[in-house]
């Protein structure tokens, strides 16, 4: 249906970019920065070249580093930033990352694992005991979160900061009144469910448009209009994100790219996988579901035994330097005693 018949629209939970320039101005906000937040998956790079074609316009372009991004990711980011040069854009185009966990995800996970720390920031499959069987029985999944505390949120900080500097105030001083911020999200028309306001919670003067939803793109128009055009296509996320699916279904990512091009990172992704599952079941967390990475709930290392064996021999001492590195950092930074090191 045209977006405009849809509920969200009709419920006003989010508005037309059009719409939120003229609320922006009927509130004296007439110094308006539109900005890109850029994942460098399929969506937000197809943004990206509009904008560059000189189809959208942006003043920034802010990549937010989650942490826990494939390579290949990084590779994509770089990839645009020499596009970039080739079209003579100068747009700002910026890397930033979580506040106050500047390591991203991976900081969460070993946060949560190794400390008393008790907020879980991403989705993942749940179980729970079934008081009569004793037995697992399916639990839904967790809210996405992490999009919004490592990907949207840190790119509103960052253009703020900007504009604070770009009218001479300091980090805490108060924004100015004429000033907004549109941030333009990625989502397509298929992932409408995604959206849930056009006003930023954190500050008033931030807002929320969705160019591929007006558009009414869906995702696989966006990979569609990249691959006629022979750009980059590999769809942005972590290296264990749970919307990662088996070769056999067919959205665009899988484990197995992960196995075969990031086996140390799914040695990762394995570790979190158990690790959670034995801080949960130790009873010392408000979570008590039992979390699985993999959408059948089942451990990722028996649901690809042989690959996992074959990892673990190649990259065991890396893998060990890893965790022992992340280990210190933790204890480091969030004091002295760990809950749990093994």
């Amino acid at each position: 249906m045209p977006f405009k018949q849809h509920k969200k629209y009709i419920n006003g939970v989010f508005k037309t970019k059009q719409e939120i320039i003229d609320h922006c101005h009927k509130q004296g906000k007439n110094d308006i920065y539109h900005v890109l937040s850029f994942g460098a998956g399929t969506q937000s790079t197809h943004l990206l070249e509009e904008h560059f074609k000189g189809n959208i316009h942006y003043d920034y372009i802010v990549f937010s580093d989650t942490g826990a991004e494939p390579d290949f990711i990084h590779q994509q980011v770089d990839w645009w930033k020499e596009r970039q040069k080739e079209y003579g854009n100068t747009t700002p185009f910026i890397t930033t990352h979580h506040n106050s966990m500047i390591h991203g995800l991976e900081e969460m996970l070993f946060r949560y694992i190794l400390t008393d720390y008790q907020r879980f920031q991403m989705p993942l499959y749940f179980n729970r005991i079934d008081p009569e069987t004793g037995k697992e029985v399916q639990a839904g999944m967790t809210p996405r979160q992490c999009t919004v505390d490592f990907k949207i949120i840190p790119v509103k900080q960052a253009v703020r900061q900007l504009i604070l500097k770009k009218y001479g105030l300091k980090p805490r001083q108060r924004f100015p009144k004429n000033v907004a911020i549109i941030q333009d999200i990625g989502f397509s028309y298929d992932e409408l469910n995604r959206v849930s306001t056009w006003q930023s919670p954190q500050y008033r003067y931030i807002y929320m448009s969705y160019p591929l939803v007006e558009m009414e793109l869906s995702t696989q128009d966006s990979i569609d209009y990249l691959a006629n055009n022979n750009m980059p296509l590999r769809r942005s996320r972590c290296y264990f994100c749970p919307f990662n699916c088996g070769a056999d279904r067919d959205i665009g990512m899988d484990w197995e790219e992960i196995i075969e091009e990031e086996p140390l990172s799914f040695l990762k992704a394995v570790y979190f996988d158990d690790k959670l599952r034995r801080i949960v079941k130790s009873g010392n967390k408000n979570l008590r579901n039992i979390p699985y990475f993999h959408y059948s709930r089942k451990p990722l290392n028996e649901v690809f035994p042989d690959e996992f064996r074959a990892i673990v021999i190649k990259y065991y001492s890396e893998f060990k330097a890893w965790e022992k590195e992340w280990i210190s950092f933790i204890s480091d930074k969030y004091g002295g005693d760990l809950v749990w090191t093994t």
